[in-house]
């Protein structure tokens, strides 16, 4: 049966790319019943944005995204290809099982990554995907980012997502919704105390997915903005901002004011201007340094 997965997968991933024949919800049909049918154990994949090895959990939705489709973040993967050097330091605030950390990793060999994820499950999965790689220029901190020291809970989503998966990716300090359910209790530090911690002398690009808490992770790295100006990638959810008690237009505003330049990230990893007052109920956008 583990076969008829990586047979599907060498037709989804071309398959993708081809537009205008229906051959999407073709591929999408076929994710989906992996998610019914696939192990709880996950499959391994050897060739992620390159010859990285990756865990894939089918029954869930990132992972059968980056089994079938070779990622669940292409676009700000594409683009985080542009922004990063060889001896680039790379932060990824809610690594989650390692996208990005991975990815990021690959692209910097003389430099480095510093992977946060609070969340223990997926921690171990992240530091195993580290694990298969070998890779010596990566680090992985236990910690929420916020505006201030301290412990607070963290909340996910029970309900499967909408099609039909489960949603590894909605933990967050902020609860609302469906994602009431307390997962666990999660240290959280400031940024800039971390960087002090850490004796860091450079910041290519700090990336935020982590569910609403974006502007207090963002406030508590003031200090480290305007020190290194790094170009910002994040996730602006309409709901999740609510949750923390903002709007994304404010969340929008105060980076203008911090001098960055805030577009909106398309297909193959391109960017377009953002206009504040048209922002929708979920995108990913890049801040650069004015």
């Amino acid at each position: 049966m583990i076969a008829v997965f990586y047979f599907l997968r060498r037709l989804t991933q071309p398959a993708y790319r081809i537009k205008g024949l229906g051959l999407g919800r073709i591929c999408e049909a076929i994710r989906r019943w992996a998610a019914r049918h696939a192990p709880e154990t996950p499959l391994l994949i050897t060739d992620f944005r390159g010859r990285a090895r990756f865990r894939c959990f089918l029954r869930e939705h990132m992972g059968g995204q980056i089994f079938f489709r070779g990622s669940y973040s292409e676009d700000q993967l594409d683009l985080l290809d542009t922004l990063l050097e060889e001896d680039g330091v790379f932060v990824d605030a809610g690594a989650n099982q390692g996208e990005f950390t991975v990815a990021a990793a690959q692209l910097v060999p003389k430099g480095m990554v510093y992977a946060f994820e609070p969340v223990s499950e997926y921690r171990e999965r992240l530091s195993e995907n580290i694990r298969l790689n070998g890779f010596r220029n990566v680090q992985i901190l236990a910690t929420a980012l916020g505006e201030q020291d301290g412990d607070l809970p963290i909340y996910d989503q029970q309900e499967d997502f909408t099609d039909g998966t489960r949603n590894e990716g909605l933990p967050t300090l902020f609860s609302s919704g469906a994602r009431r359910h307390l997962r666990e209790v999660v240290p959280v530090k400031r940024f800039d105390e971390i960087v002090g911690e850490l004796k860091l002398s450079r910041i290519d690009v700090i990336k935020l997915d982590i569910e609403g808490a974006e502007w207090i992770a963002l406030r508590g790295a003031i200090n480290s903005i305007g020190r290194f100006r790094p170009v910002l990638i994040l996730e602006i959810g309409r709901e999740t901002c609510r949750a923390a008690g903002h709007e994304p237009e404010a969340l929008v505003q105060w980076l203008t004011e911090l001098g960055y330049r805030v577009e909106k990230i398309v297909d193959g990893g391109k960017t377009e201007p953002l206009d504040p007052v048209s922002l929708g109920d979920f995108q990913n956008v890049v801040a650069y340094p004015s």
